[in-house]
């Protein structure tokens, strides 16, 4: 995983999101709202020095918002820092 705690990789299906507009807008809004809410991710895995791959990857059916995103980002985070 290199320096960092966490390797991080998101995807869009392709079968949900046919244009790659709109798949890229999703992955750029996923990596912001991970960018803006990791720190207190990495700071718990460099307290207990374990390194994480994750994978990320949209399920909507809908484009949903950034606030909408980094929301359900945010839960599925907490859960990531009870490990």
């Amino acid at each position: 995983t290199g320096p960092h705690p966490v390797s991080m990789t998101v995807s869009v299906p392709k079968r949900l999101f046919k244009r790659a507009v709109d798949r890229n807008l999703l992955k750029r809004r996923i990596r912001e709202a991970y960018r803006q809410n990791k720190k207190e991710l990495y700071a718990v895995l460099q307290q207990k020095e374990i390194k994480l791959d994750l994978m990320i990857q949209y399920q909507n059916r809908e484009i949903e918002s950034f606030h909408v995103i980094e929301k359900a980002l945010i839960k599925g985070l907490e859960k990531l820092k009870v490990i």
